[in-house]
């Protein structure tokens, strides 16, 4: 009986305002109560590690969240901190040690501005975080990770990152240090910078500080703490806070909205048109039955029409969720408006590219190495002058409607649209034979 009940992943909205830890719990709370919506082979592990095949995919993710929930430098910035923690880890000793952990717990760590309250008061102690399933970072880096899902670190080393550890063999390409201007801690050492200082005051002009081109959402005290944090030292535990607030985030929210959204295999002008066409198929099925229960025919022919019930049924069923029976049988899915412009930028040029051909941080000689395409640094993630909108605009509603199928490679993916097709006959099936009984008992009309 629970395929009759089978549902996607609920979709979780976003919570008003900047984002905090007490705001997050509130996806965490939400995720244990759908724990078992999401198969495996999609967890956010494997898709964050690259792991998942299209429309699942790395790359999927980050479209999903620049075209449909314009968030997308949540992600961008979450996979530069684990690019970042990884090379920070592989720096020479004698460079890291110019820039001590921080701790956030510590009183002296608070910035003037923010009084005394440090960020246990906002909910990030070790305690809280424990409840919310949040490792911290000292504890992570001390313990021995023996979970079989976690990938082994082939950086050497230490025990795995809570960065590696979560992202599996996600690895990119490792960044020169670069020059930069002396650290701003407490004793300033002339002629000892500190490592990726240069790279470090880049992020906050995009991503940390107010009015930042792709300014994260965080709440004024995280943003005060970690820009307070960063003066002092380019060790990523200055990114702290941010770190577990993005990763409740993309964790909770943003991931299993992303798979419910993975689930539809038809653009929206397909999904109205397989909508009509299958309430047709149900008025087709009762034109049958009523036009035979008028005749002098065998009532026996009335069955008939359960064939255009049970098609239509199972068709307006699963077109309700999004899904396409035909191209789920054909292991496909119509391509997404901007996957059509495969030459145009994702998130357009810049000014700042430019200005990073000649930076020691070699951004352009590594972009290509991502795993995902994706720019670092640049405007906002806007897409408003995009090419594809125009092309697409231009398109008929013929086009629009049939469009041009890619394969669908995600067996995760086949295994929850093929429960709600079974669903949807199920159900098909359990409407069909009442109405086919009825119209069956009825006696004939010998009208013609």
């Amino acid at each position: 009986m629970s395929i009759l009940f089978y549902k996607k992943p609920d979709y979780r909205s976003k919570n008003e305002g900047p984002l905090n830890l007490q705001k997050c719990q509130k996806y965490v709370e939400k995720t244990k109560e759908c724990k078992s919506e999401i198969p495996p082979d999609l967890s956010f592990e494997r898709i964050i590690s690259n792991k998942a095949l299209p429309p699942c995919s790395l790359q999927d993710f980050i479209d999903y969240l620049a075209y449909v929930t314009n968030d997308a430098e949540n992600l961008q910035f979450y996979l530069w901190l684990v690019d970042y923690h990884q090379r920070f880890r592989n720096a020479p000793p004698e460079e890291t040690a110019l820039s001590p952990k921080w701790n956030f717990d510590d009183p002296q760590s608070s910035p003037r501005h923010s009084g005394n309250s440090n960020y246990s008061a906002i909910g990030g102690s070790d305690k809280t975080l424990s409840i919310l399933g949040v490792k911290d970072f000292d504890a992570i880096e001390e313990e021995d990770i023996s979970n079989a899902s976690l990938i082994e670190d082939r950086s050497g080393g230490d025990q795995p990152s809570p960065y590696t550890a979560t992202l599996g063999t996600l690895k990119f390409a490792e960044i020169p240090l670069a020059e930069s201007k002396p650290p701003d801690g407490h004793q300033r050492r002339s002629n000892n910078p500190q490592p990726f200082r240069l790279e470090i005051n880049r992020v906050i002009t995009h991503y940390i500080a107010p009015g930042a081109p792709r300014e994260l959402n965080i709440s004024h005290k995280d943003r005060a703490a970690v820009l307070y944090a960063l003066r002092r030292t380019t060790h990523p535990t200055a990114f702290h806070p941010v770190k577990k607030v993005l990763d409740l985030t993309l964790r909770n929210q943003s991931h299993p909205n992303f798979v419910r959204w993975s689930i539809c295999n038809g653009n929206k002008p397909w999904t109205i048109f397989l909508r009509t066409f299958a309430v047709c198929n149900i008025i087709v099925g009762f034109a049958i039955a009523i036009l035979l229960t008028l005749s002098h025919v065998s009532r026996w022919y009335r069955i008939l029409a359960a064939l255009e019930w049970w098609f239509g049924i199972t068709n307006l069923i699963a077109a309700y969720q999004g899904l396409c029976v035909l191209l789920l049988w054909r292991h496909t899915r119509e391509v997404r408006p901007w996957e059509m412009d495969e030459q145009g930028r994702r998130y357009g040029g810049s000014d700042e590219e430019a200005a990073l051909r000649h930076s020691k941080v070699l951004y352009e000689e590594t972009k290509s190495r991502w795993p995902v395409k994706m720019e670092l640094f640049g405007p906002p993630n806007t897409w408003d002058q995009a090419t594809w909108m125009d092309r697409y605009g231009m398109k008929s509603v013929f086009k629009k409607t049939f469009e041009k199928e890619v394969p669908t490679q995600e067996q995760g993916l086949h295994l929850m649209q093929n429960r709600i097709v079974r669903q949807a006959e199920a159900w098909a099936l359990i409407i069909t034979i009442p109405l086919t009984i009825f119209f069956t008992a009825l006696p004939k009309g010998n009208l013609y």
